[in-house]
């Protein structure tokens, strides 16, 4: 691979803030440099991770317009929508990042070291984020697997779906087992694929990968709202954080409470008032009782006008110090998402079922609610009521992380977007105007 020198080897410290492709030239790499590269390609992934990280709640009606911002119609797009091409660009600006420092390390050929080889696992595992976060907006994509100037068409959804699995099976012997919470790690990696296997509908890979995750012991759920809180304060050691970026560079901030729960009345989004009210309301009716969850005081303080779940430095503004306000770790897999993936897997797995679901819920229950519901009787629900306890806990659990508009959309549950007004075509999103200009990409249908 062709790399543009820039520096000298003596100025290699200033290379975890360079991406591969401007570093220096193969030859004269060394192991400390590479290194530094490696921090580099961890930093852009924050770029790229907040970029679309309020999105899915925006979108997905969990947010109304904040003091600073006016929020009207969110789950409409345009293919002219500055923020719609901005991911577009962050995502694919990141993977050539990523391309770059995959193509380095090859190209090491038998000098790499193992500890090279699993940066390379590390590498391979955002590559597979990034086209996740591609794929389930917008579909067919460009697959780029290597560097280039050329342009490159876009490919049927079903194989970008591949290639995620290729490259997470392919980093998942690569990467090192868990030692901590910011890197990349075998259970980060199954944890992805568990997700990625649900979302396919494989049902019974999902289960096996996220036994995989859990059988490490490495992580359990926070038993109160303190310890649910804790999980978004600066360097959280946490043990349901299996897999976050740090977000402690000074010179490369991302300020979650500025969006929505900023110290001045200038935040954009602020809780939906029926959210506030009703999402972690107690279910008192039916078989399946929930009360008292224990999650409220950590996600909204005492009115609807912020999410206090990523704290800004106040008292009053936040249930758990923060060292940091501008250093909340960007979470990508925590353990609460591995348990309801394996739950709702083993509901709809035609090798599980129900009753298996509700005795893996049964311990979620008990570290959500001081009133959980009884295992007997979540085994006894219906499919579909077990979809809706599954849909409304992880609404309740994920409110505010970017999860809500794809499990609704993946689900088929689009009855629940009662904005959406029949406009199906927005639940893929439009190919940005700019990149079809420039590539001749065809458009999604409906723009």
């Amino acid at each position: 691979m062709a790399i543009a020198m820039i520096c000298c080897v003596s100025c290699s410290k200033k290379l975890d803030s360079l991406s591969p492709k401007d570093a220096i030239p193969l030859e004269n790499l060394s192991d400390k440099d590479i290194a530094l590269l490696r921090n580099g390609i961890y930093n852009k992934m924050e770029d790229a991770v907040f970029s679309f990280w309020f999105d899915f709640d925006k979108r997905g009606e969990n947010f109304v317009s904040g003091p600073g911002f006016s929020l009207i119609d969110p789950i409409n797009m345009s293919p002219e929508s500055t923020d719609i091409g901005g991911m577009w660009r962050s995502i694919y600006t990141n993977l050539d990042k990523v391309n770059s420092f995959i193509e380095t390390i090859d190209n090491l050929g038998a000098a790499a070291t193992p500890t090279e080889v699993s940066y390379k696992g590390e590498a391979l595992y955002f590559r597979a984020l990034l086209y996740y976060n591609l794929v389930i907006r917008w579909g067919d994509v460009p697959i780029l697997t290597k560097s280039t100037f050329e342009k490159v068409q876009r490919s049927p959804a079903a194989d970008v779906w591949k290639q995620i699995i290729t490259d997470l099976t392919t980093a998942e012997p690569l990467v090192a087992t868990y030692t901590n919470s910011y890197y990349v790690s075998q259970p980060a990696v199954q944890a992805l694929l568990a997700k990625v296997y649900l979302a396919q509908k494989n049902y019974d890979d999902a289960i096996t990968y996220a036994n995989k995750v859990i059988v490490t012991g490495k992580f359990a759920q926070a038993t109160d709202a303190n310890g649910y809180a804790a999980m978004f304060v600066s360097a959280s050691t946490s043990k349901e954080l299996i897999f976050a970026l740090a977000n402690n560079t000074i010179n490369n901030q991302h300020l979650f409470y500025q969006d929505v729960n900023d110290v001045d009345a200038t935040w954009d989004f602020s809780p939906d008032p029926a959210l506030f009210t009703n999402l972690y309301a107690d279910n008192t009716n039916g078989a399946v009782i929930r009360a008292n969850d224990k999650r409220k005081t950590a996600v909204f303080i005492s009115n609807n006008t912020r999410l206090t779940k990523f704290p800004n430095g106040k008292t009053g503004q936040q249930l758990v110090a923060t060292a940091s306000a501008i250093s909340t770790p960007i979470v990508i897999s925590r353990y609460s998402d591995v348990l309801l993936i394996l739950a709702e897997s083993q509901s709809l797995s035609p090798n599980s079922s129900i009753g298996a679901a509700a005795a893996t819920l049964n311990p979620y229950f008990a570290n959500r609610y001081s009133n959980p519901p009884r295992q007997a009787a979540v085994a006894a629900l219906s499919p579909a009521a077990f979809q809706n306890l599954i849909l409304n806990e992880r609404r309740r659990e994920f409110y505010g992380e970017g999860q809500w508009w794809y499990d609704v959309k993946r689900t088929n549950r689009t009855d629940l977007f009662s904005t959406l007004g029949g406009r199906s075509y927005l639940l893929l999103y439009p190919i940005p105007q700019t990149e079809r200009d420039l590539a001749g990409y065809t458009q999604n249908t409906g723009y």
